[in-house]
C-alpha cells in the first residue's frame, strides 16, 4: 500500500514536471517569435523606416506577426543596402507606398526562391528615378504566376533573338506547357502563325516581349 501511494506521488510529479517544461517551451517559443519582430522594429527606428513600417503593421499587421522572420528579410535587405536605401528614398512617398506593397507580397510567398527573385525586384523599384512608372504589381504578379519550372524555362529563353524562327527547344515537345504559361503571361509572343508543315502540337515559334527583358533582368541578379 505504502509502496503504491509513493508510485502514484511519483507519478504525479513527473506529470507535474513535464507540463512545466512544455509550458516553457511554449512560452519560450513566444519569445523567440516576438524577438524577430522587436529586432525589425529596432532597425526599422534607426534606418528612418518609420512611416512604411507603421503602415505596413496597420494593414497587415497579424501577417507581419505570423510571419515574423520574412519581415525581418525584407527590413535587413533594407539595411544591407545603404547605397541604393538613402535618407531621400525613404522619406519619398511613392518608395513608401511601393514598401507597402511589396512587403505584404513578400510575406504571402511561399516558395524562397521566389522571394529572392522579389527582393530583387524591388531593389530595381527603389533605383528607379520614376517610381510611379514602375511595375512593380506587374511583376509582383507575373511572379506569383510563375512555377519553378516556368522559371526555369524563362531562364532558357534568348531574350535577344529577333528572328521569327526561334523555338526555346528546338520542334520538340520539352516543357511546351509551360511555354505556352510563358505566352499566356505576356512574356513571350507567339509568332508561329499559318507555317507550311507546322504541327501545332509541336513548340511555338516565340519572341521576347519588351517586358520580358526587363523581367529576366530579375533573374539573374
Amino acid at each position: 500500500m505504502l509502496f503504491n501511494d509513493f508510485e502514484s506521488q511519483s507519478y504525479n510529479l513527473r506529470h507535474k514536471i513535464v507540463f512545466m517544461m512544455l509550458k516553457i517551451t511554449h512560452k519560450d517559443k513566444i519569445i523567440l517569435k516576438d524577438v524577430a519582430l522587436a529586432i525589425a522594429d529596432a532597425i526599422v527606428s534607426k534606418l528612418g523606416l518609420d512611416i512604411p513600417w507603421k503602415l505596413s503593421k496597420a494593414l497587415y499587421g497579424a501577417g507581419i506577426k505570423l510571419r515574423q522572420k520574412r519581415a525581418l528579410e525584407w527590413v535587413e535587405m533594407v539595411r544591407d543596402n545603404p547605397s541604393i536605401f538613402t535618407k531621400a528614398i525613404l522619406s519619398d512617398e511613392s518608395f513608401q507606398d511601393g514598401f507597402v506593397v511589396a512587403l505584404e507580397k513578400y510575406l504571402v510567398e511561399r516558395n524562397e526562391e521566389k522571394r529572392k527573385i522579389f527582393k530583387n525586384i524591388f531593389l530595381g523599384f527603389a533605383k528607379a528615378e520614376n517610381k510611379t512608372k514602375f511595375p512593380l504589381e506587374k511583376f509582383a504578379h507575373t511572379l506569383t504566376q510563375l512555377s519553378e519550372v516556368d522559371i526555369e524555362v524563362l531562364k532558357d529563353v534568348k531574350v535577344d533573338e529577333k528572328g521569327q524562327n526561334y523555338q526555346i527547344y528546338g520542334g520538340n515537345y520539352n516543357r511546351i506547357e509551360n511555354i505556352y504559361n510563358l505566352i499566356g503571361l505576356g512574356l513571350l509572343l507567339d509568332v508561329t502563325g499559318n507555317r507550311m508543315g507546322n504541327n501545332p502540337e509541336n513548340s511555338p515559334f516565340v519572341k521576347s516581349t519588351f517586358f520580358c527583358k526587363e523581367f529576366v533582368e530579375y533573374l539573374k541578379q
